[in-house]
């Protein structure tokens, strides 16, 4: 069962995971003790939050300037699980606040004025996303913010200080990495590669993380930048024993095993096979790699959602033992043995019993109610969801699950229902747009001859657009692409009215348009 567009498909979903935490085994130098005892001072009281400015992008550079500190620039959404991750987790971390004084901290809300010409031009493609800038806007690199705290402070130091961008680490590194010093490999072993294509480009990923795993300067950083080359493939590669190493390596360190965390948890049955032909290796493997994720799952050092996240491992692991398809979604599989079943029930109720905060349950409840689905219990995944729109303050982010999980069953009705709910519902010039355009979306597929209310909802999508200096701009544009592709194809089945339909609302699109990207939007849905 998959969302039709908020929902990535197993490979993305584990894509994205192994380049934003494809490093983390670089372990941070210890500080140099001072060559001469400190006098003694009186010990600051230290901040009990991160000083973020919020949205004045612009002034934050402004101060960047005058006090010579970089900027570091969260772009990030109130109903986005991992911001929330983020909020529940780093930044709550003493050790990282402490560290961000040495920044102008500034959070820019993704439905907040101008927001999305901010993330165009630093080609932000989603939440979260954490830049440090120089005054000058340059940037310097981009965090990986699922990554361990204690390293993600030290590289905090590194770029409080540095005078390289990442693109010129990566040119040295491909090309002179023998000049490259410890803190220059922390930058590249924690930058966030899944966030920027424009620093490496998605059909250059596995080539270029290949080259990093053989220069990096230690073995488990190597094995860090393989593992997400591996990932990053956008073919299996054939079976090797030098991949059965690989796996066997990281499996072997908890160090490891926690710094890889996201790909083995969302992509391990491709590790698995690459190791090898053999089913009764892979079988063996596979009770290693899920033997390691339940001791990652026990530490209650990480977080509730980490933990949680084993259990799709479990699942992706038990089709493959089934000869199923694990990265596209199966068709009519066989049913999962029960005690996997079980396990993972388990697992939601206790990740449902131990989020408490409004920011644990935010980045927990949608990754509990897609493992119910995941093992066919559909009906648990729609409870746990109704319980949640009491709790949450965006109720309006899990209504398209909800939708998914009626159009699966067969109910047209509710599932348009929950959609056109969810829109109604939903707050922020950008969400609206994102919203609105699943609403559509559901229309065309499960109501395709009304065409009325394909025309009247996507005239109103459209209409968020009037009053938004700049509004066409990053996730809203790439919303209203995936809307004209839509409406595109419904046209071609409806000749009659369609064309109709889609001069209308290029004409509304032109007029609700900002003058700004007026060009843009008048080749909208040609």
């Amino acid at each position: 069962m998959t969302l039709s567009f908020r929902r990535p498909s197993p490979r993305a979903t584990a894509l994205l995971a192994a380049l934003a935490l494809l490093a983390g085994c670089n372990k941070p130098a210890p500080p140099a003790a001072p060559a001469t005892a400190p006098k003694a001072a009186t010990t600051p009281v230290p901040a009990s939050s991160i000083a973020w400015r919020e949205g004045d992008v612009d002034d934050a550079f402004a101060e960047a300037k005058d006090s010579g500190k970089p900027v570091l620039l969260y772009w990030g959404a109130a109903w986005c699980p991992p911001c929330n991750r983020l909020k529940a987790t780093l930044f709550k971390d003493p050790a990282f606040i402490a560290r961000t004084q040495q920044f102008v901290a500034v959070h820019l809300d993704g439905d907040s004025e101008g927001a999305q010409a901010w993330g165009e031009r630093f080609g932000i493609k989603g939440y979260p996303t954490i830049i440090v800038l120089r005054p000058d806007r340059s940037e310097i690199t981009r965090l990986a913010g699922d990554a361990d705290t204690a390293r993600l402070v030290d590289v905090l130091r590194v770029a409080a200080r540095s005078t390289s961008t990442a693109r010129q680490l990566l040119d040295t590194a491909l090309h002179a990495p023998q000049t490259l010093t410890p803190d220059d490999w922390s930058v590249l072993g924690n930058y966030a590669w899944g966030t920027d294509d424009r620093l490496l480009k998605r059909e250059e990923a596995a080539d270029v993380l290949t080259r990093l795993s053989k220069v990096a300067p230690q073995p488990a950083l190597q094995r860090s930048f393989a593992l997400a080359a591996l990932t990053a493939a956008k073919d299996p590669p054939a079976p090797a024993p030098g991949y059965r190493t690989l796996l066997e390596s990281v499996l072997a360190d908890p160090a490891e095993v926690r710094a890889n965390l996201g790909t083995l948890n969302y992509m391990p049955a491709r590790l698995v096979a690459a190791a090898s032909a053999d089913a009764g290796e892979r079988a063996t493997l596979s009770a290693a790699v899920v033997n390691a994720l339940d001791k990652a799952y026990a530490d209650p050092t990480l977080p509730v959602s980490d933990r949680l996240g084993t259990a799709f491992a479990r699942i992706q692991l038990a089709r493959l033992a089934q000869g199923q398809p694990t990265e596209t979604e199966p068709k009519d599989p066989p049913p999962l043995p029960q005690e996997l079943v079980d396990s993972v029930r388990q697992r939601v109720q206790w990740a449902s019993e131990t989020a408490r905060t409004d920011e644990e349950r935010q980045s927990t409840i949608s990754t509990a109610a897609a493992l119910l689905s995941e093992v066919g219990d559909h009906s648990g995944a729609e409870q746990l969801l109704l319980a949640e729109l009491s709790r949450t303050r965006t109720p309006y982010y899990y209504m398209p699950e909800l939708a998914d999980l009626a159009e699966h069953r067969g109910d047209k009705k509710t599932a348009l229902a929950w959609l056109r709910k969810a829109y109604e519902g939903a707050q922020g010039p950008a969400t609206r747009v994102q919203w609105g355009v699943l609403y559509v979306d559901g229309l065309i597929r499960l109501s395709p001859d009304d065409t009325a209310a394909i025309e009247t909802a996507a005239t109103q999508v459209i209409g968020e657009l009037a009053g938004q200096p700049d509004g066409y701009r990053q996730r809203t544009r790439q919303r209203f692409d995936t809307l004209a592709a839509a409406l595109k194809g419904w046209s071609k089945q409806h000749r009659r009215d369609g064309s109709a339909v889609l001069a209308r609302l290029q004409k509304k699109m032109q007029s609700s348009c900002d003058s700004k990207n007026a060009s843009d939007c008048a080749g909208w849905l040609s």
